[in-house]
């Protein structure tokens, strides 16, 4: 289970759904993922989940971020 937890993580960071890490624990929980803290508290995965989030968001059309 702590495999699907971090793959589900990347994708929702990759998608571009989610701009914070508070929203992707948000989105793991309502998917039924437990203990979500402590799966994602780790430096390098936070880390690596911003630089998914901050490139998602460069991706997105009509995005201006300031």
């Amino acid at each position: 289970m702590s495999d699907r937890i971090l793959e589900r993580a990347f994708e929702l960071a990759r998608s571009g759904q989610c701009r914070h890490l508070s929203e992707i624990h948000h989105q793991l929980k309502l998917e039924g993922f437990t203990q979500v803290q402590a799966h994602l508290d780790g430096p390098a995965i936070k880390n690596q989940l911003k630089k998914l989030m901050a490139a998602a968001a460069d991706r997105r059309p009509g995005d201006s971020r300031e």
